[in-house]
């Protein structure tokens, strides 16, 4: 699964790169405008950086436009630095009504979070107050996800924020964070938290950064939620039990669906499902099939970047599978649009056809390959590499000293 090439907020012009940005249909008659253009500079990475702060100025100015409240950060962040004015005057000229001490005496929390980000401009420290898509954007640009992982995040973002009732993340805080892990904790597992914890505090590790200010409110909490031994004990139990991942039917007796290939290939290769689902006429060797980056597919890790021997019994499958051009199945392509992001995925409508054909899941056909490569005692790295995964030897190299080696594991299954 992979998202559109060009982010949809970067424009490319003659000589440079613009910022566009649509005005809402309700705004246009306040703004004066369809579009908001900037100078985004002369190259891509320059527009990149420039473009958290543009979406952080554009969404003031939707907010103004729908008369929506500055929250009182962000009246000091829009009124910015002026010479010859220390941080205390700018925090007091932001909301002149926010005074520095409750009717107890006591600081007011509230003017003491301006005065801040007053301190925090005057350093210069201080960008762009991200509402929830400019975070995600500006998070996007920076990392290049693969989509499940953009989905994720969006997910678990739009959950955090309904959560806690807060219009913009600055505003949210660490008992928030605290709160949203104890509520999750009530309704899925501890895995699950821990995954959708994990995405909010990459996000926050963003906007701390983008914002030049502000607390990382989520900084450790994943790490609260590893396994407990209880959970660890059940599933060391669980593996010890014999589990069989074999196909109701021989794979040479498949039938009824024109995606049977793809399910042959799966079998012998233990690919995951959007490898093989998205494969082109030229990925597929003599030999081998090749696991390469592509525009219109992403991949999970950086190790997924691989070449896998082609077993005895795939020799004449692939025969008329070379002879094309581009994506051997092209309908297998679905494209859904997430937050305005066009997320492309491969293959995940080919599970029911999968059980119905072959009596096992997708996932299934790479837990057998696991299994057959483990029971015949190779090496837990080559196992590692030739599926995909991070190895714990990083000189173990395809095409070099270990491809005979994938050869004999490749043809050892059965």
């Amino acid at each position: 699964m992979v998202f559109r090439k060009v982010p949809q907020f970067i424009v490319k012009a003659r000589a440079s790169y613009q910022l566009v940005r649509g005005v809402p249909v309700d705004c246009q008659a306040q703004v004066g405008k369809k579009k908001w253009k900037e100078g985004g500079g002369k190259t891509v990475s320059e527009a990149r950086a420039r473009l958290p702060g543009f979406l952080a100025r554009t969404d003031a100015l939707i907010a103004e436009a729908r008369g929506e409240v500055l929250t009182n950060q962000e009246r000091v962040i829009q009124q910015g630095d002026h010479s010859g004015v220390s941080a205390l005057e700018l925090a007091e000229a932001a909301n002149p009504q926010v005074g520095m001490y409750l009717d107890d005496g006591t600081p007011n929390p509230e003017f003491e979070s301006m005065l801040s980000m007053a301190e925090a401009v005057k350093a210069g420290k201080a960008n762009a107050l991200l509402s929830t898509e400019g975070l995600l954007q500006a998070r996007r640009l920076d990392r290049e996800p693969a989509a499940r992982t953009f989905d994720g995040w969006v997910k678990s973002l739009t959950a955090f924020m309904a959560f806690t009732g807060h219009q913009k993340p600055f505003q949210c805080t660490r008992a928030d964070a605290v709160a949203y892990k104890d509520h999750l904790l009530t309704r899925n597992t501890r895995a699950s938290v821990k995954t959708k914890l994990a995405y909010l505090a990459g996000l926050w590790s963003t906007l701390v950064e983008k914002q030049g200010t502000g607390d990382h409110i989520f900084k450790g909490l994943p790490g609260t939620l590893d396994e407990t031994t209880k959970s660890k004990a059940l599933k060391a139990a669980q593996a010890k039990r014999n589990q069989s991942f074999e196909p109701s039917t021989p794979f040479d007796q498949w039938t009824g669906s024109i995606y049977v290939p793809v399910f042959q290939l799966l079998y012998f290769t233990g690919c995951r499902l959007a490898e093989i689902a998205a494969l082109r006429a030229e990925d597929i060797h003599e030999s081998y099939i090749s696991v390469e980056w592509q525009e219109e597919r992403s991949l999970k890790t950086a190790n997924s970047v691989r070449d896998v021997p082609l077993h005895p019994s795939l020799i004449k499958l692939i025969e008329p599978l070379r002879k094309g051009k581009g994506h051997i199945w092209p309908r297998l392509m679905t494209t859904t649009t997430t937050n305005g992001v066009e997320v492309i995925r491969w293959g995940h409508n080919l599970a029911k056809p999968c059980k119905k054909v072959t009596g096992i899941r997708p996932k299934d056909f790479r837990d057998r390959f696991a299994t057959q490569l483990r029971e015949h005692d190779f090496n837990q790295v080559n196992i590692q590499r030739l599926m995909g995964h991070s190895a714990l030897d990083t000189n173990s190299t395809y095409g070099g000293r270990n491809w005979d080696r994938y050869v004999q594991m490749i043809e050892a299954i059965k």
